[in-house]
């Protein structure tokens, strides 16, 4: 009786040890997943015509990502739902984000991942009474931006006021939409962003004028960035993925 308890029991120890030991191994070979949010800024991330995220940066993070072997989804929200995300919650990774000093702290920076594009300031080419010569010029009249992104910030520090002469939206397309309804004076928007809206709208690109480059003084890198409780491994994984690629 006591051969056949021991023989029992060591039986029970030897399937134990095997589930652990499948377990074991199948927590070493999951990959870690990774949820990427951005907005939708042509041509660094935009939906296409099957509703796919696209775009320069975007090619370049799924690059980054299949390298570091992280698993991921890419979801495309309005760019505040996407930075409070990125903000607060674990194993989120947010991009194209321009590395503000005010951001700085807020995530774990990865850069950069596109050429930097500066703004040029656009009116109705209807509206030759609109003149700016100098960023000085900008607070004499009304401005769409989409907001809490950089454009919002710059336009804040170069004296707009929201509620008066800076009215802030929840996207770019309205921000172009404002401007060709004559509901705003000015759209700081990258020309290949403005093109396409005229397109999309059956409009030539005549339709609008460009005023004036913002300064390149204004501008950092153009960055993908972890949220804060992303574990260090983790981030160092994707950070050494994006080094090796960008080296070749």
């Amino acid at each position: 009786m006591l051969v056949e308890l021991l023989s029992l029991y060591q039986f029970l120890a030897g399937i134990s040890l095997l589930v652990f030991t499948l377990c074991l191994s199948n927590s070493t070979l999951a990959k870690e997943q990774i949820q990427v949010v951005t907005e939708n800024w042509y041509p660094y991330n935009y939906l296409d015509e099957k509703q796919q995220v696209v775009g320069q940066s975007t090619t370049l993070v799924k690059q980054v990502l299949r390298a570091a072997e992280v698993d991921f989804t890419f979801d495309l929200y309005p760019w505040t739902r996407a930075m409070n995300l990125a903000k607060t919650t674990q194993n989120v990774l947010i991009y194209t984000i321009l590395q503000t000093p005010e951001r700085q702290s807020m995530f774990h920076w990865i850069c950069p991942i596109a050429a930097k594009n500066l703004h040029q300031l656009y009116r109705l080419s209807s509206r030759s009474d609109i003149d700016i010569t100098s960023e000085q010029d900008i607070k004499n009249y009304s401005v769409a931006v989409t907001r809490d992104t950089f454009l919002h910030k710059l336009m804040l520090k170069l004296g707009l006021k929201e509620g008066q002469n800076l009215q802030v939206t929840g996207d770019d397309k309205i921000n172009a939409t404002l401007l060709l309804a004559g509901r705003v004076d000015i759209l700081p928007e990258l020309q290949s962003s403005v093109y396409r809206q005229l397109v999309t709208q059956g409009l030539d690109k005549s339709y609008v004028t460009p005023l004036l480059s913002l300064s390149a003084n204004h501008y950092p890198d153009y960055c993908m960035a972890l949220s804060k409780p992303t574990p260090l491994e983790l981030v160092e994984k994707i950070r050494a993925a994006h080094q090796k690629i960008t080296d070749q």
